[in-house]
């Protein structure tokens, strides 16, 4: 991979060069001009000396200064990196003084260099597994199809898609980020990544999915309540873009829940609701609520989540058996369904579901 050096990283080369050698520094680029130093006056002029030590890879030395030529008393160093001149590090002063710090000069650029090309590696690679999951995940079709040319063992397999996600404020999003990242690293997957500012979607092959799978139990223990989890249903290759439409549903379904993890495969019911139009939820809702407090809306929903038990219901509420019932008539006054119910009540359950409502 070919290094582009940037005027800062140049600035931070020489910075960190003369913490060390004391001296001020030159960074200069393979036409002469000088992208940075420690002598603010000198950046963005021209290094003869520089250009030639550039141009033929051999080290120039001045032994006085020559202001015509932009030189100054010093030692000029060409960087190499795979037999390419990436630069030059200048040191400026007496070259019979400055000399003895060349070979220290020239490792700390390439430890820099080699860092930084590194880094922009993996940021190359995260990049590339970040378009491949998204790509899949949107349906894409023509990269969806060029991938699987691309990579037929991919194509092969059955995926869920799993979605993560960190509530605001969550402090430990980092360290989940990287356990994921590891896990996945460690059996073997490449279909992952991170989507700002607060997702991160795995696509699991099915035949790793087990021993993945294991790891939910100590994530809930490590990270709930801070993030939460959706797992989608299992399918082929090319048709990830549902398991994670799925996913999302569950994701939404456990944030509603207030539980970390629901898998697809056990919401019934919230697949069918989740399907409907936003605008459709919303008309059916005003409809049948329209009439209601939101003190009848949170009895119904407490009501719905004790079975219908009046008992519980009140107990929680703190409220009398016989001031429930009554509560209970006058809902049925308002809206022409009674909760006690049953096919009145599954009207009223679906109506008052906190997502749904949204």
């Amino acid at each position: 991979m070919k290094v582009r050096i940037t005027d800062e990283l140049a600035q931070q080369i020489v910075d960190s060069a003369k913490a060390v050698v004391g001296w001020n520094v030159n960074f200069i680029d393979r036409h002469g001009r000088i992208m940075a130093s420690t002598d603010s006056g000198r950046i963005g002029t021209y290094h003869k000396a520089g250009h030639v030590a550039a141009r033929t890879g051999q080290v120039q030395t001045i032994q006085e200064d020559c202001p015509e030529d932009g030189v100054s008393q010093g030692v000029n160093y060409p960087i190499v990196m795979g037999r390419q001149v990436l630069g030059v590090v200048g040191i400026t002063g007496e070259p019979a003084v400055v000399g003895q710090y060349g070979f220290l000069l020239t490792k700390i650029c390439e430890v820099f260099l080699k860092e930084y090309r590194l880094s922009q590696e993996a940021f190359s690679e995260e990049e590339h597994r970040s378009r491949q999951v998204m790509a899949l995940i949107y349906h894409d079709e023509d990269t969806v199809q060029q991938l699987a040319e691309e990579q037929p063992e991919l194509a092969g397999c059955q995926y869920v898609a799993a979605v993560f996600r960190w509530h605001e404020g969550t402090r430990q999003a980092g360290d989940f980020r990287q356990q994921l990242s590891e896990t996945c690293q460690k059996l073997g997957m490449t279909l992952y990544t991170y989507i700002y500012p607060d997702t991160f979607v795995i696509l699991v092959p099915c035949q790793v999915y087990p021993d993945w799978a294991r790891k939910l139990p100590r994530w809930k223990e490590w990270f709930y309540p801070g993030i939460s989890a959706g797992i989608g249903t299992e399918e082929p290759f090319y048709r990830i873009h549902e398991s994670y439409r799925f996913a999302k549903m569950a994701l939404q379904a456990a944030a509603d829940r207030q539980v970390f993890c629901v898998h697809a495969d056990d919401m019934k019911l919230a697949f069918l609701l989740q399907s409907l139009d936003g605008a459709v939820r919303r008309r059916y809702c005003r409809d049948i609520c329209q009439h209601l407090t939101d003190s009848d809306i949170h009895l119904l929903q407490i009501y719905y989540q004790q079975n219908l038990s009046i008992q519980e219901t009140a107990r929680i509420l703190c409220i009398h058996k016989n001031t429930l019932q009554y509560r209970l008539k006058r809902i049925a006054g308002k809206t022409g369904l009674d909760p006690r119910i049953f096919c009145d009540a599954v009207s009223l359950y679906i109506a008052t579901l906190p997502w749904f409502m949204k």
